[in-house]
């Protein structure tokens, strides 16, 4: 099932009860979306591909009292139009909810200006941000959940692939906590902390050795959840992540442990310090760059 579709839905649900919530476009093409824009056209507005100005309409909105939610694909809603999320719902503090679709490579073969392999660490370091990464659609449905019933400044990352639900059904618990550990949490084991699809693989990794690894889905990785250091004894982490080095969830990592006082030996698996102009689909690009089974493999094994 499409993460975008399930999040987009239950918006639209809001909508039907609440006529102050709006959603706002730089896209057209998905079914969910163009569901709602037939059956709420009051409360959707296209702004075109202009996601800049968008946002500039969101804080406009935002400060006469909507609610309101941002729709467009990952790399141009982010970089793109990061001064406006800063100037905007940062420095203002604005309920706006800036939804992305295609996070990583998930636009593959459409080069290096559709890739968002440094959205993560641009936005992270916007001041007072929020940011999820949904590995599933169920994730994807509850976290809208959340922000439709706690609105606040985020950056909501979708994967562009439907993804099968990891694992049991996702708790407002998890929610509020921002993770879920799948495996058994030991000191002999390797933590593998991950987000978004490289969860799949991070999960495939466990289920053929579950004596070694235990798998960390931080799906809100910002703010850090502040007990994760306490539940999870290991021998050692493993971050994966389908960004570039600089600001990635391993920085995150590292950070939120910190902070608490917990040093395990952290070593960090994630894209190349390059952009990627080949071509063959996801699964080669992230086979040839780094984040191949054998490659966290490999990590591990540092450790």
């Amino acid at each position: 099932m499409f993460q975008r579709d399930v999040f987009i839905n239950k918006v639209a649900e809001h909508i039907s009860r609440n006529p102050n919530t709006y959603f706002l476009s730089a896209d057209f093409g998905a079914p969910a979306l163009d569901k709602l824009r037939k059956s709420f056209p009051s409360n959707f507005i296209h702004c075109g591909i202009s996601e800049q100005a968008m946002i500039d309409m969101a804080t406009g909105m935002a400060l006469e009292g909507k609610k309101i939610f941002a729709y467009a694909m990952a790399p141009f809603i982010s970089l793109r139009a990061i001064e406006q999320a800063k100037c905007g719902p940062g420095l203002m503090n604005l309920p706006i909810c800036l939804m992305s679709v295609g996070v990583g490579l998930g636009y593959a073969d459409a080069g290096p200006t559709h890739y968002a392999n440094e959205d993560y660490a641009c936005t992270r370091a916007i001041v007072g941000s929020t940011i999820y990464t949904a590995a599933d659609a169920q994730t994807a449905e509850m976290v809208a959940f959340e922000l439709i019933k706690h609105p606040q400044f985020s950056y909501v990352r979708l994967d562009r692939e439907p993804l099968p639900n990891i694992m049991g059904d996702i708790t407002r618990k998890d929610v509020k906590e921002g993770y879920r550990i799948t495996g058994e949490c030991r000191y002999s084991s390797i933590a593998l902390i991950s987000h978004g699809r490289m969860v799949h693989t991070c999960m495939e990794m466990q289920r053929k050795e579950p004596s070694k690894y235990f798998v960390v889905d931080l799906f809100r990785s910002k703010p850090f959840p502040t007990n994760l250091h306490k539940c999870i004894p290991c021998k050692g982490v493993v971050v994966v992540d389908e960004q570039t080095p600089s600001g990635n969830l391993a920085s995150a990592v590292f950070e939120g442990f910190s902070k608490n006082g917990y040093y395990p030996k952290i070593v960090s698996r994630c894209l190349p310090e390059r952009y990627i102009f080949e071509n063959g689909g996801r699964e080669y690009l992230l086979n040839q760059n780094g984040l191949s089974e054998k490659s966290i493999a490999d990590a591990a094994n540092l450790i």
